[in-house]
């Protein structure tokens, strides 16, 4: 089985993380969210603690998911999905709808556009030619705020690769390339689980035009815009967690795609 955490009680809710990968990315929000919800995560197939299990999709992580939760016993269950994530789990809205209560897209896309498809070049060319230190460094200067960039950001790593774990290299360099080539995009008009989207209108990753898409292109989704750069779940916790809380207990999802500022 994949490593993974399964706390709480109540409707299950399973997290998806971003390109990392890890499941601890979720640990803030499901610290708040266990006393009223059986809170899933996993490290996907290649991260983590999880063995890899082939080349990196999106199909392949939609399947784990699904995988883990049989295993769990776990029937319907809500997904949130954060950036990679959210390719998941509109995959899992598109092609097992049956097994979902309701669907979060956070900090995520429906199909790359020029900017995000340099961006990921910039990013990839780093890691392969620079090395992993300063690949990572790179995207926490991007991910964070400037005014909490000093609370998150490591010391810059030594120039190189020396040390560098090859096998995350190149599961890094491969999920790159899943990212920036998969989409969805033209089947999301066929997802009817209900649907709320999260983007932040300071994230430099996925800029808050990708959320809009989103949201004018799934029926009926409710468009929340946060602040606290690409990782709201970690920046602001509380608002963000707030969010899922209304939208998961909500007796009837809203119809209305209105944004909903949230400071």
């Amino acid at each position: 089985m994949l490593s993974h955490e399964c706390r709480g009680t109540g409707p299950a809710v399973v997290f998806i993380a971003g390109l990392g990968g890890l499941g601890k990315f979720w640990s803030p929000v499901m610290d708040r969210l266990q006393a009223s919800h059986t809170v899933i995560t996993l490290d996907h197939p290649g991260s983590g603690g999880s063995a890899r299990r082939g080349p990196q999709t999106i199909p392949d992580l939609a399947d784990a998911v699904l995988e883990l939760t049989a295993a769990l016993g776990v029937g319907r269950f809500s997904v949130v999905g954060h950036s990679t994530g959210g390719l998941v789990a509109q995959t899992l809205a598109l092609d097992h709808a049956a097994r979902l209560h309701r669907l979060v897209l956070s900090s995520t896309w429906a199909r790359a556009d020029r900017r995000f498809r340099d961006l990921f070049e910039i990013r990839r060319r780093i890691l392969t030619e620079a090395g992993l230190g300063l690949y990572k460094a790179h995207g926490v200067l991007l991910a964070y705020p400037a005014d909490t960039y000093d609370r998150h950001a490591p010391p810059l790593p030594a120039p190189g690769r020396d040390g560098d774990d090859t096998n995350e290299v190149q599961v890094t360099a491969e999920r790159i390339d899943m990212l920036v080539d998969y989409s969805r995009a033209d089947d999301l008009h066929r997802i009817t689980t209900p649907t709320l989207v999260l983007g932040a209108t300071d994230d430099q990753i996925v800029p808050f035009h990708h959320a809009e898409h989103l949201a004018q292109a799934i029926a009926g989704a409710q468009l929340t815009a946060l602040s606290g750069g690409h990782f709201p779940p970690v920046t602001q916790t509380d608002i963000y967690t707030s969010c899922l809380r209304e939208f998961l207990e909500a007796a009837e999802p809203a119809i209305s795609a209105a944004i909903a500022p949230r400071s």
